[in-house]
């Protein structure tokens, strides 16, 4: 494992006094950058701004809030799950792969732009990707964060947030590790655990694990606080109007990242999981 520094940024270059912003930011866009975002809309945002082209983005692409994700596994062996998982066990983890491999010519850059914001599919995905890069014994090229979600940004606002990102730190990447280490343990007593600790250096992930908590299956009937609002929704304006309630629900509540996987699999309720 590469030994993370401790107050300059996470992997080869150091930080830059705050009066030459100017100059780091004109060398960086020199520098060859590979930008991994959290789906389509933010990759498709960085292409058409000119920031990026296709083949230096990578789109990670994965729900990891929904499906298994089951400790001690490596990047390879979890993808084929949550292929599995995706597919519904017709096809093989071809994206996955595809993503992967992408990811493995990091060695090819000189920095990595992270573009993950505070919503629960991104802090999910970002910890996932803080935690492998802390296992690679390749001396790593510098990781930068970006907090804003750029698939909502037009171009002077993704230039402005691309601008304003910062270097991945030292105490980022163990807060990262350990959440990680956490949500993929076999019950939420670990995530319960890490409430306690000083998380204070990825600001969103102490929300992030209380909205996890939240979703567990309850031991009342086995579903979880949305699965529990979406069908009283559903009921209150007829299950042939499904579709209403979840837009419904998701307005009030901001969580359109459960649209997806979440909302209709509230109304079977038919796969068994762990209660809490």
């Amino acid at each position: 494992m590469v030994s993370p520094q401790e107050d300059r940024g996470y992997g080869t270059e150091g930080g830059v006094p705050a009066d030459l912003a100017g100059l780091r930011y004109a060398l960086f866009v020199a520098l060859k950058t590979l930008h991994i975002v959290d789906g389509q809309s933010t990759g498709s945002s960085l292409r058409a701004s000119g920031l990026a082209k296709s083949k230096d983005i990578l789109r990670w692409m994965d729900a990891l809030y929904s499906g298994p994700v089951p400790a001690g596994l490596s990047l390879k062996k979890l993808s084929e799950i949550r292929s599995r998982f995706w597919t519904n066990n017709k096809r093989s983890g071809d994206e996955f792969e595809k993503r992967n491999a992408q990811l493995l010519t990091y060695k090819e850059y000189d920095g990595v732009v992270l573009w993950f914001g505070p919503t629960l599919l991104c802090q999910l995905s970002l910890v996932q990707i803080l935690t492998w890069f802390s296992r690679q014994r390749f001396r790593h090229p510098q990781l930068w964060l970006v907090t804003a979600y750029g698939g909502v940004l037009r171009e002077p606002e993704l230039r402005e947030a691309h601008a304003a990102r910062k270097p991945i730190s030292a105490a980022q990447v163990r807060v990262a590790t350990r959440f990680w280490n956490a949500f993929t343990s076999a019950t939420p007593m670990a995530l319960q655990r890490l409430l306690k600790s000083d998380l204070r250096a990825l600001a969103e992930i102490r929300s992030t694990i209380n909205e996890l908590l939240q979703e567990y299956p309850s031991v009342q009937g086995g579903l979880s606080r949305l699965e529990r609002k979406l069908l009283l929704e559903i009921d209150s304006i007829g299950a042939s109007r499904a579709a209403f309630a979840v837009g419904s629900v998701n307005r009030r509540e901001w969580i359109l990242r459960h649209a997806s996987s979440f909302c209709f699999r509230a109304e079977s309720a038919a796969q068994p999981r762990r209660a809490v």
